[in-house]
C-alpha cells in the first residue's frame, strides 16, 4: 500500500475504512485493470464479488479461489448486472475498446441507479475529459452520462500505461522513438497497479472521493527526459526522431489517427507532482523499465 503525506493536494478529511465489512464489485475483473483492482482490494481485506462474463474461465476460477465471489453479468445485459449488484453498495468497471463501448457505459449506470448503488467508480482516460478530450469519444459520452446521473461517482482518467511498453525492446532499439511532438513536450504515464491503488484508495475512503473526477499520472516528463530515460535503463543511446504529424500520422491504423492528433496538439496532463508528494510510492517510468527487462537490454 502507497505511503500517504499531508499535503494540501487536496483538503480532506481522513476516514478509517468506510467499507469494512460491505462486498465490492468488482467489473472485468479478469482484465487488467480490474484484476489490479481486484489485488488491492484483497491486499486491504476487503471482500470482492468478481463480475465476468466468463465465470468458468480459467481467471475467473483462479479469482475463486483466492476467495473472490465471482458471479456472470455482462454491461450490456441490465438484468445480470442487477443481479450481480444484489447485496453491495460500491462498484467498480471500467471497458476497453468496443464498438458498444458507449451504449454498455449507459447500462452500467441505469443499474446502478436502479441497485441504488452509493458509490460507482468508473475508470476513464485523461483523453476523454469532457471539454478537453477527444470530442465524441465513447469513454467521454460515458463519463458525460454518469456526471449528468444521480449515481454517486468517482471518476479516475489514466494517462497512458507503462504496460504499452511491455515487449518493445527491439523496436526501441533498433528504430527509436518516432515522435511528432517536440523535445520539450510534456508525456504522462501509469503503471496499472496503480490505477488498482487509486480505486482501492476511492472505494475505502467514499467520503473523500465521491464527487471527484481526476487525471491520474505516476509519472511525468518531457519527450526529451523520456529519450534519455530509455537510453539510461537500456545502457544505449536511443535515437530521437521527430516526424511531422501528417507524416507521422499517416504510419499510424486510421482508427488510432484522431487520438494521436489530439496527443500532438492537447496531450495528456496531471498533478503528478501533487499526487506524488500524498503517494510517494508511485511508480515512475524508470522504475517500471527496469523492473520489466528493460535494464542494460541486449538483443
Amino acid at each position: 500500500m502507497k505511503g500517504i503525506v499531508g499535503c494540501m493536494f487536496w483538503l480532506v478529511l481522513l476516514v478509517g475504512s468506510a467499507v469494512a465489512g460491505e462486498t465490492v464489485l468488482v467489473g472485468g475483473a479478469t482484465g487488467r485493470q480490474g484484476a489490479a483492482v481486484v489485488d488491492e482490494l484483497l491486499e486491504r481485506g476487503l471482500k470482492v464479488r468478481a463480475l465476468t462474463r466468463k465465470p468458468a474461465s480459467a481467471d475467473a476460477v483462479a479469482l475463486a479461489e483466492r476467495g473472490v465471489e465471482v458471479v456472470q453479468g455482462d454491461y450490456g445485459d441490465k438484468a445480470s448486472l442487477l443481479r450481480a449488484m444484489e447485496g453491495v453498495e460500491r462498484m467498480f468497471f471500467y471497458s476497453g475498446f468496443s464498438a458498444n463501448e458507449a451504449e454498455e457505459g449507459s447500462t452500467v449506470i441505469a443499474a446502478a441507479a436502479e441497485a441504488g448503488l452509493r458509490q460507482l467508480v468508473y475508470s476513464s482516460g485523461a483523453a476523454a475529459e469532457p471539454g478537453v478530450g477527444v470530442e465524441g469519444s465513447a469513454k467521454m459520452q460515458v463519463e458525460l452520462t454518469l456526471l449528468e446521473s444521480d449515481v454517486p461517482y468517482t471518476v479516475f482518467r489514466p494517462v497512458a500505461f507503462m504496460e504499452n511498453f511491455d515487449r518493445q525492446q527491439k523496436r526501441f532499439s533498433k528504430a527509436g522513438i518516432v515522435e511528432s511532438r517536440g523535445p520539450e513536450r510534456e508525456l504522462c504515464f501509469i503503471a496499472i497497479d496503480d490505477i488498482g491503488f487509486f480505486v482501492a484508495e476511492a472505494l475505502e475512503n467514499p467520503d473523500e472521493w465521491t464527487g471527484q473526477a481526476v487525471n491520474i499520472a505516476g509519472d511525468c516528463m518531457t519527450v526529451a527526459h523520456y529519450v534519455e530515460t530509455f537510453s539510461t535503463v537500456m545502457g544505449q543511446e536511443i535515437d530521437y526522431t521527430r516526424m511531422p504529424l501528417e507524416e507521422y500520422l499517416q504510419t499510424l491504423p486510421k482508427p488510432l489517427r484522431p487520438l494521436f492528433e489530439w496527443y500532438d496538439r492537447v496531450g495528456y496532463t496531471a498533478d503528478v507532482e501533487g499526487l506524488r508528494q500524498r503517494y510517494p510510492e508511485l511508480i515512475t517510468l524508470e522504475q517500471y523499465l527496469r523492473t520489466t527487462g528493460w535494464e542494460n537490454w541486449q538483443d
